[in-house]
């Protein structure tokens, strides 16, 4: 909601959308690897990969290409560091869950977000583009 408040309705979306995809891989990869947990006080499978540290690479990247402030940059990129941390430090995960999570959330991110820039320019374009065709 912050992001939707700070940049946009649009980019607010965006996060939702993005958030929702990231689940929905993560839930997949899940299902196929069924993997078990370090410590099954966490339940005994659905360890690779990380939920959590899923969702917090893919709001630290969000909140990475979102801004310049180098401040707010360093504290995403600590948040998501802190997040895979404390899943291996509980030993809910195993490192290889965390570091998957953090690349399948980046990955989608990064994704998302280069397909959404692509559409909201080319829309940009294509409108521009009728409205000078019809000036000429």
């Amino acid at each position: 909601m912050l992001i939707g408040v700070l940049r946009g309705w649009a980019w607010g979306a965006f996060v939702i959308v993005a958030s929702v995809v990231s689940a929905l891989d993560v839930s997949g990869m899940k299902l196929l690897a069924h993997r078990a947990r370090p410590d099954s006080t966490f339940g005994l499978f659905n360890a690779f990969p990380s939920g959590h540290t899923a969702n917090a690479a893919l709001l630290g990247t969000v909140v990475l290409l979102l801004t310049r402030s180098v401040v707010v940059r360093v504290l995403a990129v600590i948040w998501i560091v802190a997040m895979a941390w404390s899943r291996t430090a509980l030993h809910a995960h195993w490192l290889s869950d965390v570091l998957a999570a953090v690349m399948a959330g980046v990955a989608t991110a990064v994704l998302l977000f280069a397909l959404s820039w692509s559409l909201v320019h080319a829309n940009r374009r294509g409108s521009r583009g009728h409205v000078q065709s019809g000036l000429q």
